[in-house]
């Protein structure tokens, strides 16, 4: 599963407990944004992002990355509009909460499909 770059608008923690996820953190360039650092964390690897933070996330292997998530607000009607960019171009959109959970049903639907179990 890959998640485009996209904003919280709110400080988040990740804890991972499960599996593995790579992050790309971006920073706001002149008409876009350009990778600024990233981090691939594991099993017991926690990442903090600040009110600012813009990130993508992958899960590099074929088992399911499991986390527990805290967030600075309500994640799902911030104070201020989220953004996510387009993996290709990198065009800053409005973030689509709708399109967000159609990724996570479909890679969970991928993941069922191939007959692999969870092992947490």
């Amino acid at each position: 599963m890959n998640l485009m770059p996209h904003n919280h608008q709110m400080f988040a923690v990740a804890g991972i407990y499960s599996g593995r996820e790579d992050n790309i953190f971006w920073r706001r360039s002149d008409r876009t944004i350009e990778a600024a650092g990233a981090a691939s964390l594991g099993v017991g690897d926690v990442t903090m992002l600040d009110d600012t933070t813009i990130h993508s996330v992958t899960n590099p292997i074929a088992k399911m990355t499991c986390a527990i998530h805290v967030y600075g607000g309500d994640f799902f009607n911030p104070g201020s509009p989220r953004s996510e960019w387009d993996h290709e171009s990198l065009a800053e959109l409005p973030w689509n909460i709708e399109k967000v959970k159609a990724l996570f049903r479909d890679a969970e639907a991928r993941f069922v499909s191939s007959g692999k179990s969870l092992h947490i």
